[in-house]
């Protein structure tokens, strides 16, 4: 009988072998070469990110019902800018 966990386990060191010869040849420390873009990408890293208090809140302000009161909105505001 096969034991196909042992061989997806072996599958994936093979696939992340293979990745990891290509990122030592292909880019600079600490950067990933992806095939789909055929080019190395950095660490993805958030920076500041600025995360809200509550996710599950409304914005503050409401969308507009309908496109024309999105327009009367936008002239107004810039009427108010001068």
């Amino acid at each position: 009988m096969r034991d196909f966990a042992e061989e997806m386990r072996i599958e994936g060191k093979q696939r992340r072998s293979r990745q990891e010869m290509v990122d030592k040849v292909m880019c600079k420390p600490g950067y990933t070469w992806n095939e789909t873009v055929g080019r190395c990408l950095g660490p993805a890293g958030g920076g500041d990110i600025s995360i809200p208090e509550n996710p599950g809140a409304p914005q503050q302000g409401k969308p507009p019902a309908t496109p024309e009161q999105a327009i009367s909105n936008e002239v107004s505001a810039r009427a108010l800018k001068g």
